[in-house]
């Protein structure tokens, strides 16, 4: 490999540093805020957010129904990165490892309900990207939970299925208008599906048919 080419690290870790500077000078941002600050469009702001995500560097926090990103307080005493990759030195060598999830919100999502959530998810993306549209069936089995319960959790990250007919049948897919939420969704790592999960179980109204806009995991 030519070393002067770029890499996946570079490019992420890059953007990931330009998303730290900007919420840092900034403070609180949802996507919209932070793609303008930093000149970046909104999906190299997804990559960067779950790449500081992933280093324990930004708190979520939402109001009303959009997300707002903020950096982690330890890390507003920080001088500015020109740069994180992989190869940084990770939050648990610092000294001050990162916040752990408290015993409240893990009995939120039971680890077995994660777990089928992001096979669904993966599952989803995948047929997506393959212009399918996946039957609740076919998600159901390949999370290996029933179709009612697996409906439940991924409704409350907001990928809910549609009801067309095939044949005179009335059948459940998940459209392919999904796929950008599902990407996001499926980037996430387990702590931060689970957020996401236990966000939209306190969304008030979650369930009601006045709730149907769309609330996207950085916006």
């Amino acid at each position: 490999m030519n070393m002067s080419e770029p890499t996946i690290e570079s490019i992420f870790g890059a953007n990931a540093g330009a998303v730290w500077r900007a919420l840092h000078k900034n403070g609180p941002g949802n996507i919209s805020d932070i793609a303008k600050a930093t000149s970046l469009s909104r999906e190299e702001v997804h990559g960067a957010l779950g790449w500081l995500g992933r280093e324990n560097k930004i708190v979520m926090e939402r109001r009303a129904r959009v997300l707002f990103f903020s950096l982690q307080e330890s890390e507003m005493g920080e001088s500015a990165p020109h740069h994180i990759t992989s190869e940084e030195k990770s939050p648990d060598s610092s000294g001050a490892g990162p916040k752990r999830t408290s015993k409240a919100s893990v009995s939120r999502a039971t680890s077995s309900t994660l777990e089928a959530a992001r096979k669904a998810l993966a599952f989803i993306l995948a047929e997506l990207e393959e212009n399918r549209e996946p039957t609740m069936a076919e998600v159901s089995k390949a999370a290996g939970m029933h179709s009612r319960q697996l409906g439940k959790a991924l409704s409350s990250l907001d990928v809910k299925s549609r009801a067309i007919r095939i044949k005179g049948k009335s059948v459940q897919i998940y459209p392919l208008d999904l796929k950008a939420r599902v990407w996001e969704l499926a980037a996430l790592d387990a702590d931060g599906l689970q957020k996401m999960m236990m966000a939209g179980e306190q969304a008030p109204g979650a369930d009601t048919e006045q709730n149907r806009e769309r609330l996207t995991v950085f916006d």
